[in-house]
Order: C-alpha cells, then structure tokens, then sequence
C-alpha cells in the first residue's frame, strides 16, 4: 500500500531525526532508513518507532479544512512538489523565500506544472 502523505510527513521532519540520531551516534540507522523509504513505504513504521524513541511527537499527514462547497484550486504559479514524485508534499512559493529541500532525495522540491482547464 502506498503511503504518500506519511512520506511527505516524514520527509519534512528528517532533519530533526538526522539532528537526535547523531547525538546519540545512531546516524548511520537513520541513513539506511532514509535509503529504503526512497523506495519502500513498509519502513515507515521503522521510522514511527525510531521517532518515538528518540523522543518526537507522532508524524503524520496536515489535515487541512477546506471550505464547503468550494474544490480546492491549484496555484498558477509558486507550487513546488517531491522532485521524485514519490511523495504528496506540496509548498507554496512567498516572495523572497527559498524553495526548501526535499530531504528524502536531498535536492530541491521540484515547480509543479499548474493545472490547464479548458472551457
């Protein structure tokens, strides 16, 4: 089963669990994780348990509350998403701020093509 948004969640939340697997000389651990989540969502839960240890909050998707009777609309410009593709991680470019990296894949997130809808 794929888990896209829990590898978005954790794609975000890397380099806090880099930072504590360091200082408690267990990087190398994180590293091979980091490794087989590129490909395999089953280490997910290898990964829930390592952030548990390690003392972090439970990860998981946003919920996000939308506005009944209104679909969600896609940004014509400024949308950055997993440069792989392997994952349901989205951000809207602000003015002046620098596109974050995807830590997954380490290399930026990717502009997303908006949306064409024709009449």
């Amino acid at each position: 089963m794929e888990r896209r948004d829990d590898v978005a969640a954790w794609c975000e939340t890397l380099p806090l669990l880099r930072r504590l697997a360091a200082a408690r000389g267990r990087s190398e651990e994180v590293t091979q994780l980091v490794r087989r989540l590129r490909t395999d969502t089953d280490v997910v839960a290898q990964l829930d348990e390592l952030g548990r240890q390690f003392g972090i909050p439970a990860v998981g998707s946003r919920s996000v509350v939308g506005v009944p009777g209104v679909t969600p609309g896609v940004p014509v410009d400024g949308l950055f998403v997993c440069p792989a593709g392997r994952c349901d991680r989205d951000w809207v470019r602000a003015p002046g701020v620098v596109t974050p990296q995807c830590h997954l894949f380490e290399e930026p997130l990717a502009r997303s093509a908006p949306e064409r809808r024709t009449r």
